[in-house]
Order: C-alpha cells, then sequence, then structure tokens
C-alpha cells in the first residue's frame, strides 16, 4: 500500500511540472538532422550517434551490446541535440540493459540528474513516463548508494543537482528538491 501511494505521489509530482519545464520555441527538433549529417552518420561506420538514430528508427537489433552501454555513458555530452537523442535511446533500452549493468546504470544515470536535472525532469515528464517506475527504482537506488555516508544527505544531492540547473526559478528549484525527496521515499519502500 505504502508504494503505491509513494509511486502516485511521485507520479502526481511529475505530472504537475509540465508547466515548468515547457521547450522554449529555439529548441531544434530531432527530426530536423541535416539530410548530409544524417547520411553520413548512418553510412559510417557505428559509433553512438549512428546506434542511436538506428535505435530511434525501431532498429535495436542492429545494435551490439557493447554500443548501447557507449550511448548511455554518452548521456553527458555537451551536445544538446544528441544528449536528447541519448536519452530517448537510453529510454527505449533502460529495461533491457538494466538487468546486467545496475551499478554502472545507476551511477551514470545518477550523474545525469546530478548535471542535467532539468532535462532529465522534463523527460521523465514527456517521454520517460511510461516507465517512471524504473527510472524511480533506478534513480532511488542510486541515491541510496550516494548518501550512505553520514556527511552526505538528500537535501546536499538536491543543492547539487541546483547548482547546476542554471536559470532555474524557484519553482524549478523546490520542483528538483521533490523529486529527489520523492526518490528517497522509493527507494525506503523498496
Amino acid at each position: 500500500m505504502i508504494k503505491i501511494w509513494l509511486l502516485t505521489i511521485g507520479a502526481s509530482i511529475l505530472l504537475t511540472t509540465c508547466g515548468y519545464f515547457k521547450k522554449s520555441d529555439t529548441e531544434p527538433l530531432l527530426s530536423s538532422i541535416d539530410g548530409e549529417e544524417y547520411y553520413n552518420t548512418i553510412d559510417g561506420e557505428m559509433n553512438t550517434r549512428k546506434a542511436s538514430l538506428l535505435i530511434l528508427e525501431g532498429k535495436a537489433d542492429s545494435v551490439n551490446f557493447e554500443v548501447k552501454i557507449d550511448i548511455l555513458d554518452s548521456l553527458e555530452t555537451t551536445d544538446s541535440i544528441w544528449r536528447k537523442r541519448y536519452l530517448l535511446t537510453t529510454n527505449q533500452l533502460l529495461s533491457d540493459l538494466y538487468e546486467g549493468n545496475k551499478q554502472h546504470i545507476e551511477q551514470v544515470l545518477f550523474a545525469f540528474l546530478l548535471h542535467y536535472p532539468e532535462e532529465l525532469i522534463s523527460h521523465l515528464n514527456e517521454d520517460g513516463f511510461v516507465i517512471v517506475d524504473l527510472w524511480m527504482n533506478i534513480l532511488g537506488k542510486a541515491l541510496d548508494n550516494a548518501t550512505q555516508p553520514k556527511d552526505i544527505t538528500s537535501l546536499s544531492v538536491a543543492n547539487a543537482a541546483i547548482k547546476n540547473c542554471f536559470d532555474c526559478s524557484k519553482e524549478k528549484q523546490e520542483l528538483i528538491v521533490n523529486f529527489i525527496k520523492s526518490l528517497e521515499r522509493f527507494a525506503k519502500n523498496q
């Protein structure tokens, strides 16, 4: 019963944040990749960009496991267009990848939460909501591991994430704190 209650609270927080993380009018669409760039990527050797495009096109079977892990490891790229693509790709692969690589995936996604909290929360509201339980489970376990030393608290984790949320309003900062508190509650009830 407590799990259902916490899941409902977590889902409510995620759903109510839709208005806080609207896309800007100037954000490039994922489908607007330049034709020449697309063909150069698809025709080139296998790498994370090619693999990501193939997976997003429904051709995940043509990408080997190591490259799928490389996509996950590329989440924190400085290129915002490819970061969004890698996040969408990770969302599609997450349940398959998590089984054999729990600790690595927890660490990578937790680092992404700390460095790009606004993008991750927006993603969970838009594209990741279908598997929000899995995301909450992974991030909750990672938070629990990160707060094992007594001097690290969920509030210090939230403060670190807020420092990386540039130009965040007070509402977005509160949302990040509430999200991390929800992760903490979710992890305790697992």
